[in-house]
């Protein structure tokens, strides 16, 4: 008898979620068999029209440097096994529903709140058409309490006005650790999952789910107590992260001032075990995480907990010193031009990280609206991206003449860029180059310097 592969759905096919299909749909059986069949859904607008489209057609929506999300959705397309659709009803048939709807953090009068509306009304349409049998699981990062305060009792409410018995409700929280680049689907087959459920039934079928997809005798899974204790890990583990990147900048300005190699002093102190994940100065941060993350606990607090007396300045204040990051190294840039207005900027990398095309809160957003702001003349080249978000601005894809630009910024450490051949680029052509990554040997910065251009490194005062 012919083994019936289980139909997953997942909700929401943006970074995360098309690359969540592509876990899902590579895992195997004993046998090596596929075990699932994967359904992606996407709501009727021009971009998820683009990224179903491109599902259907065998490929990865996004650019990206990993070829194995590229094989493996084209591999399971090819067998049938693997779609998208924006028809929410088509929902029905799965048994394990993955929810990866985006729930952005708004803000009224510069003050952060996170407005449920769109997030709840998918979650209203999952109610209202998924098999009662079904579990779900929630991907999202979310405000600690979402999932028990919102997402429950939308669920139950929809099986009550089903005539299905809520007692049947299967709910569970399990955040990934996707990070974009190479290793991009590598980064959620081999990585530690945390996770937990509604109730106990519902922990149990997600730990089975999960043992499918993650090289779990490698990367245990972790099971906490509560969902409000696993969306507090996702929102606590990004802070720390996103705290230890601002502590950077301002070591990095004091580095530059006093004429020393923040970079030199950082490996120095990353020897010492306790401290080997301490970060180093950088462009900026960017991404849909890092971002908005850090506020969410202050945010789950008052909306959904009634809470007003926490407060979390060193979460909150992290964000503001990277959103101040780009501008930092704006003014870096400034000090070597009498007048700045009447120069023509290039800028390399357009992306939040080095080899993906996500621009979504990119640094270089940041930086980009600062010059136009001052009337700046500035290009942007990105081997990868092709838009912005908010800046209705062309990427160019081909790499221009040197001699159409006064400086050259270097903001994301894409391999093009890192294995570019930047001496023989600039030549003697006296221009001002700002690596904001530390990327090349000394050789290649001093000679840089000796062919008469200057070389501005972000966290460093001593070239």
């Amino acid at each position: 008898m012919k083994k019936i592969k289980k139909n997953i759905c997942v909700q929401g096919i943006g970074y995360v979620g098309a690359a969540t299909m592509a876990a899902i749909a590579q895992a195997k059986d004993n046998s090596g068999k596929p075990l699932y069949n994967v359904k992606g859904i996407d709501i009727n607008s021009p971009l998820g029209i683009k990224r179903i489209n491109s599902i259907n057609k065998g490929s990865f929506p996004f650019d990206s440097s990993d070829r194995d999300l590229d094989k493996v959705i084209k591999k399971a397309h090819r067998e049938k096994r693997l779609s998208a659709s924006y028809n929410i009803s088509d929902i029905e048939k799965a048994e394990i529903i993955i929810i990866n709807i985006p729930l952005d953090v708004s803000y009224k009068k510069r003050k952060p709140y996170v407005n449920f509306k769109n997030f709840d009304n998918a979650i209203y349409d999952v109610g209202n058409f998924m098999n009662p049998e079904a579990l779900v699981i929630i991907e999202t990062t979310i405000p600690p309490g979402t999932s028990e305060i919102r997402i429950a009792p939308i669920l139950l409410n929809c099986m009550k006005k089903r005539g299905v018995s809520q007692k049947k409700l299967m709910l569970a929280h399990s955040y990934e650790r996707v990070m974009p680049g190479p290793k991009y689907l590598n980064s959620i087959i081999n990585n530690w999952r945390v996770y937990s459920g509604y109730n106990k039934k519902s922990a149990d079928l997600c730990e089975d789910f999960l043992k499918t997809i993650i090289n779990y005798k490698k990367f245990p899974l972790t099971r906490l107590a509560s969902m409000r204790a696993s969306e507090t890990a996702k929102i606590m583990e990004n802070s720390y992260r996103a705290t230890n990147i601002a502590f950077i900048e301002e070591w990095a300005r004091f580095a530059e001032n006093i004429g020393i190699n923040s970079f030199e002093v950082i490996n120095a102190i990353r020897m010492r075990p306790t401290h080997n994940n301490i970060r180093q100065p950088g462009f900026g941060v960017g991404g849909y995480c890092l971002t908005k993350d850090p506020y969410f606990a202050n945010l789950s607090a008052e909306q959904l907990f009634n809470i007003k007396k926490l407060n979390f300045p060193l979460s909150e204040m992290g964000i503001q010193i990277n959103n101040k990051m780009p501008l930092e190294n704006f003014n870096l840039l400034k000090k070597h031009f009498k007048n700045i207005n009447d120069k023509k900027i290039l800028l390399l990398g357009a992306s939040y990280r080095s080899e993906v095309d996500d621009t979504r809160n990119s640094p270089s957003e940041i930086f980009i609206k600062k010059c136009l702001k001052m009337r700046i003349k500035i290009d942007i080249h990105d081997p990868y991206a092709k838009t912005f978000e908010k800046i209705d601005i062309k990427i160019k894809n081909k790499m221009p003449n040197i001699s159409n630009y006064d400086a050259v910024v270097l903001a994301v450490n894409h391999k093009f860029y890192t294995s570019f051949d930047f001496i023989k680029w600039m030549g003697k052509s006296g221009k001002i180059f700002l690596d904001t990554t530390n990327s090349f040997s000394e050789k290649i910065y001093q000679n840089l310097i000796q062919n008469g251009n200057t070389v501005i490194i972000t966290g460093r005062g001593d070239l």
